[in-house]
């Protein structure tokens, strides 16, 4: 997906497919999302959420992006062999959006360990894609 070329009706088809991403995201994302499909504009979005027009819009963008990613998705199917603690660090960034050095400031490891994690289940997610 691109990342400036999606349309708000391509956003909005891509959350009505995603709902059961949309549910695992944090409280804050997922109300924005949902202000976004009841049909709220950016405008009002920005008013409840005292936040300018423009950030609504590359919030939902970049919410988007992560929620199409089948990383996260690829990870939990390999729950079963899978570390709780990788489990957790998979989470923290596919679906909470956080980068690979806060995850290792609140994990304690190396942003090198995070960031490999990261990179195994892009690969997994990777092989995975026909």
């Amino acid at each position: 997906m691109k990342k400036m070329g999606i349309t708000k009706k391509e956003l909005l088809m891509l959350f009505e497919r995603l709902t059961a991403r949309v549910d695992m995201l944090p409280q804050q994302q997922k109300a924005l999302v949902r202000l976004f499909l009841a049909g709220q504009g950016y405008k009002d979005i920005a008013k409840i959420a005292s936040v300018n027009e423009a950030n609504v819009s590359r919030k939902l963008r970049k919410i988007a992006d992560r929620i199409n990613c089948d990383s996260f998705i690829a990870a939990l199917s390999e729950n079963n062999s899978m570390p709780a603690e990788k489990l957790e660090i998979i989470k923290d960034h596919f679906v909470n959006g956080l980068s690979a050095r806060t995850v290792a400031k609140n994990t304690g490891l190396s942003c090198y360990e995070v960031s490999k994690i990261i990179h195994q289940i892009k690969n997994l997610s990777a092989k995975r894609t026909p």
